[in-house]
């Protein structure tokens, strides 16, 4: 029993020691692959090969420039790596794209790796990109130069709105500004380092528009939308010969209730947001038939302020209404159903039903004049003179006056 656990004791501090001896059990690779970036200064255009293996320089590494779409560097396509594992290849003459293979190593375990990459002449290294962003009504300009953002670069913004307003990048290269309301080209031009670019973007304007729905209840309902999303906080402007003409602000669901009309009547609407205007014409449908008595009318509107308890003494409202909808007032305040209305306020149609003439009318009978008057006088004093006739026979009874003897 004894001799059996030490045997067991044995094996076991065995297998711990083969398990701590390095590079036994589990020992670590080295990566022989090598990393290349280029980059092209901001300055000068030429272009830096930096070669690094395991994230250390790799010194005495052999660039070759192997494929070049222009001719370039026709003087020395092969490059050594200085201590800090970099090569400069120069400036290029246009736009190429060149691959470069690069070799590391003693000869017996060399390491190449292959890169592509476009390279820029300085004098078109500066670039403006521009992106929109509709949800917030916003665009973004973006400097970079050899693809690196450039900070405090000028941007001019040219076209309408914003000719020859200027901003500034910020450290992301970027700067921000409203998107135009109009359909329009802005054109952007950057610069930064003695260089400049310029792009152009066309916008398209937002499509506000406004549209008027009466229902069966004969209820009213403006809606302004823009690309078909509701607006709200549009203002809304209504004229017309209509109880409800007014200003007013779409809700939360871009819409504006009014009351339906009493009479037949047309409106134009009007809706503006964020500088744009959009305008129709509606017409609505009223309570009142063109041919009811206007007393049907007026019955109508005192009911609607009972219903919406206005603003202000019934009575004066009614008066009001009256007075703005008689059909006796001017024409331009006269109601459809009204009927149409004589030349002469009406004057010649009365003589007519009363059997006078349309050349000419005598003034009404119980308007007097001279003549009438001296009639009257003169009849008065006939009358008068009657009775002092009478009664001057009343008093001598027995026979006729002394005058009238002694003519007999």
């Amino acid at each position: 029993m004894r001799g059996s656990k030490l045997t067991t004791a044995v094996m076991v501090i065995a297998m711990l020691t083969v398990a701590m001896v390095p590079g036994t059990v589990g020992a670590a690779t080295t990566d022989t692959s090598l990393q290349v970036d280029v980059t092209q200064d901001v300055e000068t255009g030429n272009a830096t090969v930096t070669v690094t293996q395991n994230e250390t320089a790799v010194e005495s590494a052999t660039v070759s420039v192997v494929e070049s779409s222009v001719d370039y560097s026709a003087n020395n396509t092969t490059y050594t790596t200085d201590a800090n594992g970099t090569v400069e290849l120069p400036n290029p003459d246009e736009r190429v794209n060149v691959t470069l293979d690069v070799t590391a190593g003693d000869g017996n375990n060399t390491t190449t790796t292959s890169v592509e990459r476009e390279l820029v002449p300085h004098d078109e290294s500066l670039d403006v990109s521009v992106e929109t962003d509709d949800a917030n009504d916003t665009v973004t300009a973006t400097v970079t130069q050899y693809e690196e953002s450039v900070e405090n670069a000028s941007v001019q913004v040219n076209g309408s709105d914003y000719d020859n307003t200027t901003y500034t990048t910020d450290a992301d290269g970027t700067v921000e500004f409203a998107e135009p309301v109009n359909t329009t080209n802005l054109t952007f031009v950057a610069s930064a380092n003695d260089e400049t670019a310029e792009t152009t973007v066309s916008f398209e304007a937002d499509d506000l528009s406004v549209a008027v729905d009466q229902d069966e209840n004969a209820s009213v309902v403006v809606t302004v939308t823009e690309d078909g999303d509701v607006v709200e906080g549009a203002n809304v402007t209504v004229t017309g010969n209509y109880t409800d003409a007014g200003d007013y602000e779409t809700d939360e669901n871009g819409t504006v209730h009014l009351a339906d009309p009493l009479e037949n009547v047309t409106i134009d609407v009007t809706a503006e947001y964020d500088g744009q205007t959009a305008e129709t014409t509606a017409t609505l449908q009223g309570e009142v038939a063109e041919d009811d008595p206007f007393g049907v009318l007026v019955s109508t509107f005192v009911e609607r302020l009972k219903s919406t308890a206005g603003d202000g003494p019934m009575g004066q409202a009614v008066s009001d209404f009256v007075t703005e909808n008689n059909p006796g007032k001017a024409d331009e305040k006269r109601p459809e159903h009204a009927g149409p209305k004589d030349k002469d306020n009406g004057k010649n149609g009365q003589a007519a039903e009363k059997g006078g003439n349309d050349d000419k009318q005598g003034p009404p009978e119980h308007a007097g004049n001279d003549d009438k008057k001296d009639d009257d006088e003169e009849e008065e004093e006939s009358s008068s003179s009657t009775e002092e006739d009478d009664s001057e026979d009343d008093s001598d009874s027995n026979g006729p006056p002394e005058h009238a003897k002694k003519g007999k």
